[in-house]
């Protein structure tokens, strides 16, 4: 009998003919595909946004997702400390929910997950005078205490089946997380030459991790809020002893039980983001439809647990590229320029933190002193300095930050016409099995 590698006239030429193995080694596709897939299930299946407001489409929805998408594979540090700050005011809403509600009859256990429906707009408010408006977990507890509307009889079931969250790609993303982050720990422990794009898809889940983590009870994909019914009008809430309405309302009227945010990692850089490109910088009085996805910040801060916590993951993710330090790279000016980009992230993470430590403890002296004001953290500070002087802080450290993230995600892409030889040898992993 003929082996299965011999050739015979009923063969055509040119035909391997039996078993062949699959060549040792991967290609430059092999490490896009991956490094691409790896993100984009992260990046999509990460965001837990708030619900939409009632006139958005479809399409808007779509268009919206798509833009924190985008975002969040720019800047997924940022979407991080997004989610630990929703996290601590949904966790502080418990609290206080327990606190307040404990000695009255008829309150269920308020949870992680009715704050967070709370929070991310899936309560309106419907009164006799006045158009409907999303309420936030604080306001749902000045109305249920005030006995203004009852206690919202919704559960964690009911709320979770509004949850459009896809089991399998979530699945499907953590078996690629934990894949992906398996290969570089693999090629590491082998001495194997990792890419940039690898790095940056790296450093890109240990952002998504904690995510995962701090968005774990909020619902995806909300689209429609519960009503809750009050008989009373606004104008009767309002007016109330208790009430504490010290100025007209800007977005909703219920804005007086929310107390000014506490210590926050965030603020300072919305804040930012809204000087420079003029978002949202009108003062108008508009009845808000929706809550926007930036901003959650619990009254009473961050603890300075979590404040290290986010600046660990921060500092983490900057410090990341900083390992790709004496990669192999096309050119010696795209090492060099990768070196200083990695330098400026990790530089201004230190410096923002700095800023706001430092900041906090000297705001209440130097308002009082050079502009005769009060403020007790450094937003409200910054608050005070005329434009010009906010132009200056906030301009240069964004154009940085700006420049230095884009240089990162560009060089991820084309450091991968020329890489080190070993970049293309594949782990090999039966050097990890014990060997009888």
């Amino acid at each position: 009998m003929a082996p299965l590698n011999a050739t015979s006239n009923d063969t055509p030429s040119g035909l391997a003919q039996g078993w062949v193995d699959s060549p040792d080694g991967r290609g430059t596709i092999d490490i896009v595909w991956s490094c691409i897939i790896t993100i984009f299930l992260c990046s999509w299946s990460v965001l837990c946004l708030n619900v939409p407001a009632p006139q958005k489409g479809r399409w808007s929805i779509l268009a919206n997702k798509c833009r924190w998408v985008l975002f969040t594979i720019l800047c997924p540090e940022v979407v991080t400390a997004l989610a630990a700050e929703q996290w601590s005011s949904a966790k502080h809403s418990v609290k206080e929910f327990a606190s307040t509600c404990k000695n009255q009859e008829g309150f269920p256990v308020w949870t992680m997950r009715q704050a967070f429906f709370a929070d991310m707009g899936g309560f309106v408010l419907h009164s006799p005078d006045f158009p409907a408006f999303p309420v936030d977990a604080q306001q749902v507890q000045y109305l249920v205490v005030n006995k203004y509307i009852p206690y919202p009889n919704v559960d964690e079931k009911e709320i979770w089946d509004k949850n459009k969250a896809d089991g399998f790609v979530r699945a499907l993303t953590i078996i690629q997380t934990l894949w992906f982050g398996l290969q570089c720990i693999g090629r590491a422990t082998q001495r194997l030459p990792v890419t940039t794009f690898e790095l940056s898809t790296l450093a890109f889940v240990f952002c998504t991790i904690p995510t995962f983590f701090f968005w774990h009870h909020k619902p995806l994909g909300v689209e429609a809020p519960i009503a809750l019914i009050t008989e009373t009008s606004i104008k009767s809430i309002l007016g109330e002893p208790g009430a504490c309405v010290k100025a007209p309302y800007r977005l909703s009227p219920l804005e007086f039980v929310n107390p000014p945010p506490g210590a926050s990692l965030l603020t300072p850089f919305w804040l930012s983001l809204k000087r420079v490109f003029h978002l949202g910088t009108s003062h108008n009085t508009v009845l808000i439809t929706e809550f926007g996805n930036s901003a959650r910040t619990s009254p009473q801060g961050l603890s300075y647990a979590e404040m290290a916590v986010g600046a660990a993951i921060g500092l983490g993710y900057t410090g990341l590229h900083l390992v790709g330090w004496n990669f192999g790279f096309p050119t010696t000016i795209e090492h060099t320029f990768w070196r200083v980009a990695s330098s400026i992230l990790v530089g201004l993470v230190v410096l923002y933190l700095l800023f706001l430590a430092l900041g906090s403890l000297v705001a209440e002296k130097i308002a009082r002193k050079y502009f005769h004001a009060e403020a007790k953290t450094i937003l409200e500070l910054v608050t005070l300095l005329p434009s010009t002087l906010q132009m200056l802080l906030f301009i240069p450290a964004l154009g940085a930050y700006g420049a230095s993230r884009l240089y990162t995600v560009v060089e991820a892409f084309v450091g991968l016409r020329a890489l080190p030889a070993g970049a293309y040898t594949s782990v090999n992993w039966s050097n990890f099995l014990p060997h009888i």
